[in-house]
């Protein structure tokens, strides 16, 4: 069984297929709501990236907390 991915992990992966969803977008003549329709969804992908790069600290600095103990 494979291990569980962390947050950086599937940020870093949701950030390449941002990556590749832009690289992808059509060039020459494109429909206005083709052209942004695509660069909402590299946002969106945008968006979850952050949100699991934010979830990997609130984890890092959990368990820093936790090894610390109270102060």
């Amino acid at each position: 069984m494979a291990a569980v991915p962390s947050y950086r992990q599937l940020a870093e992966r949701t950030l390449d297929q941002t990556a590749q969803e832009l690289n992808a977008m059509p060039q020459g003549t494109v429909s206005t709501h083709e052209i942004q329709a695509r660069a909402a969804k590299g946002q969106v992908y945008a968006l979850v990236a952050a949100t699991q790069a934010l979830l990997e600290i609130g984890d890092v600095l959990r368990e820093n907390l936790k090894r610390e103990g109270p102060q």
